[in-house]
Parts: C-alpha cells; structure tokens; sequence
C-alpha cells in the first residue's frame, strides 16, 4: 500500500533539535530499491523532494526508490510510539546503494508529571553527571545530567551550542531535551543529550560535554563517567 507523502516546512524548537549531522545516510541509484525496517509502523512520512524520489510503505518496512540519477533530499518518518527519525536520501549513479537496513527505535524522553526543578538551601553551581548508556548496536549515546545554579545568578545555558569533545572532536547532538530553558537560582533542572553514533573512545576518559552560557565568558564542563 503506497503511502501519501506530505510537503511541510518544520522548525524544530531548542529542546528537539534533529540536525542534519544525526541524520541517517541512505544511498539510492535508479534501477535499486532500498529497504528501511523500523521497529514500529510508521503513521506519517513527510518527504523534501517528492519528484525525484519515491516511498512506498510495507507494514513496518519503507520501499525508497530514486527516480533521477542524481539528487539529494530529506526525509522524517514519524510513529505512535517512538520518536521521529531522520534521514537524508542521496541518488548517484555512482553510488553502492542500500540495499536493506534495520533502523532501531528512539524511545521519546518521558517526562514526570511533578515539577522537575529542585531546590535546596545550598546550590553549588555547576553541571553533574547522572547516566549514560549505549543503545544494543551502540548507534545512539543518551546522556542525563543536571545544572545547579547558585543563590547568585540565573544560568541560561546555549542548548543548540552544546557539544560533545572527544579527542578534540566536537560532535553536535542528535537530540537535546531540558525540563526548562534557564535554570532560577539556587535550583537544578535535568536534562538529557542523545548522539547518534558518535566517534569517542570507549573508556570516555578523555571525553567530557561543553555546555556554554548566555552572558558568561566561561562554559559548563560535564565530565563523563567511564562506561560499566
């Protein structure tokens, strides 16, 4: 059953921010089909360049097909259940197709019905560490984490700047999520990063997140734990 294909022009807020560094490659060359398995059936699919390129829905899998030699657009495939994805299709004739890829679920961040802003008497200002994890083939990295301020001053944290640096790599994040934008005095707020297949070593010795400041000269550094 072919699936109608919806063109829309989307912004995405500061706490979702899909970019086009997280964006899955798929290579097409005309005469091959390509086959992406989602873990869930997708219920809408929104294509850039729906002259040059065709989608046809097979229950859980997507059938890609590119009717010109060469051309490039993007693609959102979103479900009931997980979070959207996104890919970018690049026709070529030059190109090795794929052929047939299994895309694993991102599981949407659930939020707590209470307040996630905490306070205390005595705030220490800073950015702490609260857990890491891998998905099964190791394609996605989610990082919880909370950032304190003190009783002095308000911390607005650059969300769409923040950075993960390994081995002077700096990788952009597939996802950013926060309970709230700036962080009141004397209060933590949670948040959550999640890279898509990102180039670190495996120990994350060396390996820490930079999270710069709305007005500040310096920047938050979270070092991360080594993985268990």
């Amino acid at each position: 059953m072919k699936i109608i294909v919806i063109l829309q022009l989307f912004c995405f807020s500061t706490f979702s921010m899909p970019t086009s560094e997280g964006a899955f490659p798929v290579f097409l060359k005309i005469g091959f089909s390509s086959i992406l398995e989602f873990d869930e059936v997708p219920i809408r699919i929104v294509l850039g360049d729906s002259q040059s390129f065709q989608i046809e829905k097979m229950e859980r899998s997507l059938v890609i097909r590119t009717l010109v030699p060469y051309g490039i657009t993007n693609m959102f495939v979103y479900f009931n259940k997980s979070s959207q994805q996104i890919f970018t299709l690049t026709a070529d004739e030059d190109a090795n197709p794929t052929v047939y890829r299994r895309i694993e679920s991102l599981k949407p961040i659930k939020t707590a019905e209470k307040k996630l802003t905490y306070k205390s008497k005595k705030q220490k200002k800073g950015a702490y560490f609260s857990s890491l994890s891998w998905d099964k083939e190791k394609d996605y990295l989610t990082i919880d984490g909370l950032i304190s301020s003190d009783e002095e001053s308000i911390l607005i944290p650059k969300w769409d700047l923040i950075r993960l640096t390994s081995n002077s790599n700096k990788i952009v994040p597939y996802k950013v999520w926060s309970a709230r934008k700036s962080i009141q005095k004397d209060s933590t707020v949670k948040f959550r990063l999640v890279f898509l297949r990102p180039n670190i070593e495996k120990d994350l010795k060396k390996s820490f997140i930079v999270i710069p400041l709305e007005g500040k000269m310096e920047s938050l550094h979270l070092m991360l734990k080594k993985e268990k």
